[in-house]
């Protein structure tokens, strides 16, 4: 096994784990970016690209909350894929160099994991059921194994989406970064900056024309500003 699969697999273990924190067990707010972005990070070698990472999809995601049946987009998932991006670049660029870029290609990620979530809740209604009639019996013991196993099957399934993404991700990330000239490195911040912007404020409230308009501005003003950098 080389290295770099090795990074890979450590990481998607440590987002199987974190993963259960946000839903099955403890909730310990270990799963928020800001802390699991510099967990992340500290794994992988980029400790302050991690904290960075994690800052900004807490602001992106800061809107997105659990209301009623709801089942919101989480932004662990996809800052642990960025984080990952980074940790795993190999080339002459510093790191800080490719958070724009790594958070452009992380943060679709949570569409991805807001699905796996959906199927990890529905395979949990059958341990539900069974620990209703488990209960019934007085098995009690076998009620806190179908919960243990809720659990495992949380960490189960995001690790292994995660670490299908990673596979898939990674190579892409570094091949376009060694490959393509018309990415410079200031073009991947700066114009990246103003889109966080727009983002954040299409965040905190989807349903609304003007989170719409804040987003199309941002996007329009990060286009310009990188290319006005780029060209100047």
């Amino acid at each position: 096994m080389t290295g770099a699969a090795a990074k890979i697999i450590l990481s998607a273990l440590v987002a199987g784990v974190l993963s259960i924190d946000r839903n099955a067990f403890g909730q310990f707010q270990l799963s928020r970016p800001m802390v699991s972005g510099l967990v992340m990070g500290v794994i992988l070698g980029c400790p302050v690209e991690g904290a960075i990472v994690g800052l900004i999809y807490e602001l992106l995601f800061l809107g997105s909350l659990p209301v009623g049946s709801f089942i919101p987009y989480h932004p662990l998932f996809p800052s642990l894929i960025s984080v990952l991006l980074i940790g795993m670049y190999e080339g002459p660029r510093p790191p800080t160099e490719l958070i724009g870029l790594a958070v452009l290609f992380g943060a679709p990620t949570a569409f991805l994991d807001r699905a796996v979530n959906i199927q990890w809740r529905r395979s949990n209604e059958k341990s539900f059921h069974r620990a209703m009639v488990y209960l019934r019996l007085g098995r009690t013991d076998l009620v806190q194994f179908q919960h243990v196993l809720s659990g495992l099957r949380a960490g189960l399934y995001h690790g292994g989406s995660f670490l299908l993404t990673g596979v898939v991700l990674v190579p892409v990330f570094n091949t376009l970064l060694k490959s393509s000239d018309f990415l410079p490195e200031r073009l991947a911040i700066v114009a990246m900056l103003p889109f966080f912007i727009g983002l954040a404020r299409l965040a905190s409230d989807r349903t609304a024309r003007k989170g719409w308009k804040g987003f199309a501005l941002g996007l329009t003003a990060g286009a310009f500003v990188g290319i006005w950098r780029v060209l100047t």
